[in-house]
């Protein structure tokens, strides 16, 4: 059985190297390289079937096979990403695309901000890993295959299903059990199952089993040969368990270090030490100081986090009611002014500074400070300036359409001023009275971009300018928050009776450019 044992060791290594090359390819698969991974790694990983980038919602957007567009086929797999597990193994699958029986591998993917994007998934052949048993093993008395959860046997010429019941015994017996003289079709045999890592894959090993041991042969020699036989049994037995138990012991001692290694510190290994020899117990309680030590000094840089957190979200406050102070300041002044003029400019001031106030208000209530939901941040700035500017009164309809995007908390002032700017803009220079103003975000996923598209009636005749190249204080302003931005600002009308501006953004992971504000 050593060699037996020697070959489920190296299928284990080979599911593990499977995964580490999966979370190190990530990058590339999810730029679309699916194919290009694969092509790489299929000599590397024979049984590797498929490399495939699934979104959000689970459809394929990258595959190495087929055309994408199909779900994933285990969901509860999937949700298991969603919720926070880092790697899912699945049991035994029809693949969508090469209709054959695969395992899969899952990793999570993760946005710049922490949040569930998806998964970089592998396929692997089910066959391909009976194959690969088979040429580890080489022994003819011993049959060896792949199984999944559901019971389906793989690579066998002896047992094609196993008895749903085994997996009770199996996960009682902490991932392996014995069942001996089994009966599969006229034949008798002892059947060995073993669990490889905590996914759906599970290792048969099966044999004949042996009839000089049965009951009926054992029966007529008893009176002489059973104590001498007795002998040999226990000799034998200690002989195996003590080699093939100090080989279990240190497996689990190398997949809690690989645990480890991945950062996940609340597994106790010494928990489940307590029966092993002394000295691989004494290693895996070391193993669990330094795992404690690890999780208090994360605790602890947690804390001081939490504490940052809260200054910054203080900072945000105050000068919010600073801000607010300036307002009234401005109002009381605005009331002295007679001047049309003065007052028009004391009321620009006051929505720039009352933006800037809706940016910091915006960034203490959020539960992220290194970024901003734009899609509510920007309806409570809309919904001011609504209501500041007066559109009611001047005949405007306003409305948006906002796609929801995060972005960094440096951009969302000039974001903000931005979208200020140009709505203002396109009160002044639309119709005197009345007319539409519509503003819509959207994300192109594919080129990388955030397009902020502002749209009203349009301008009275000989007020068309290129809204880039005006020379108006709100078009300086708009052209210095798109370069803020690194941003590409266009304007002008759309062929239907409509003035639009339009800012397209690069999104965060493009490399950032040096910009100008002049």
């Amino acid at each position: 059985m050593e060699t037996a044992d020697d070959a489920i060791d190296d299928l284990a290594q080979n599911l593990a190297t499977a995964e580490s090359y999966l979370q190190f390819f990530e990058p590339e698969i999810l730029e679309g390289g699916c194919s290009t991974v694969f092509e790489r790694l299929r000599e590397v990983i024979p049984s590797l079937n498929n490399v495939v980038r699934f979104n959000i919602d689970g459809i394929s957007e990258c595959t190495a096979l087929g055309e994408p567009g199909f779900s994933v086929t285990r969901p509860a797999a999937f949700e298991r990403l969603r919720l926070g597990t880092d790697v899912v193994r699945t049991d035994a699958f029809e693949g969508p695309v090469s209709h054959t029986q695969l395992f899969a591998i899952h990793s999570r993917v993760e946005t710049a901000f922490g949040a569930f994007d998806g998964s970089v998934s592998f396929g692997i052949n089910a066959e391909r890993l009976g194959d690969f048993l088979h040429e580890k093993l080489r022994d003819e008395d011993i049959d060896i295959s792949i199984a999944s959860r559901d019971g389906r046997v793989f690579g066998s010429d002896i047992i094609s299903q196993f008895e749903p019941d085994w997996l009770n015994q199996l996960e009682a017996n902490d991932g392996n059990a014995l069942f001996p003289d089994v009966r599969i079709g006229s034949e008798r045999y002892d059947v060995v199952i073993e669990r490889i890592g905590q996914g759906g894959v599970y290792v048969l090993l099966t044999r004949s089993s042996p009839g000089l041991f049965s009951e009926f042969a054992i029966a007529p020699a008893s009176a002489i040969g059973l104590p001498f036989l007795a002998f040999l049994l226990v000799l034998a037995a200690v002989w195996v368990a003590v080699d093939r138990l100090v080989l279990k012991w240190l497996a689990r001692l190398k997949r809690i270090a690989f645990i480890y290694g991945a950062g996940r510190y609340k597994i106790r290994a010494g928990e489940s030490f307590s029966s092993a020899p002394e000295e691989i117990l004494e290693l895996a309680l070391t193993l669990d100081q330094m795992a404690e030590k690890i999780e208090s000094r994360d605790g602890s840089l947690r804390e001081a986090l939490g504490k940052r957190d809260a200054a910054v979200r203080e900072i945000h406050h105050r000068v919010k009611n600073n801000l607010q102070i300036v307002t009234s300041f401005l109002n009381l002044q605005s009331r002295q002014v007679s001047d049309q003029g003065a007052k028009s400019a004391l009321a620009s001031a006051r929505h720039r500074i009352d933006a800037l106030s809706i940016v910091h208000q915006t960034l203490y209530q959020h539960e992220r400070l290194e970024a901003v939901s734009l899609k509510p941040f920007l309806s409570g700035l809309l919904e001011h300036l609504s209501e500041a500017l007066g559109f009611e009164d001047l005949g405007f309809e306003a409305s948006w359409d906002l796609q929801d995007a995060d972005r960094d908390a440096d951009d969302a002032i000039p974001l903000a001023l931005f979208a200020l700017e140009a709505v203002t803009n396109a009160i002044k220079h639309g119709p005197r009275y009345g007319g539409k103003i519509h503003i819509e975000m959207t994300r192109d996923a594919e080129a990388r971009m955030l397009n902020l598209k502002i749209t009203n009636t349009a301008r009275p005749a000989g007020e068309d300018e290129d809204e880039a190249n005006s020379t108006g204080l709100g078009s300086k302003l708009m052209t210095a928050f798109s370069r803020q931005l690194r941003g590409e600002l266009s304007g002008g009308p759309d062929g239907n009776g409509n003035y639009v501006v339009q800012l397209d953004i690069p999104e965060p992971t493009e490399a950032k450019k040096p910009f100008s504000a002049v």
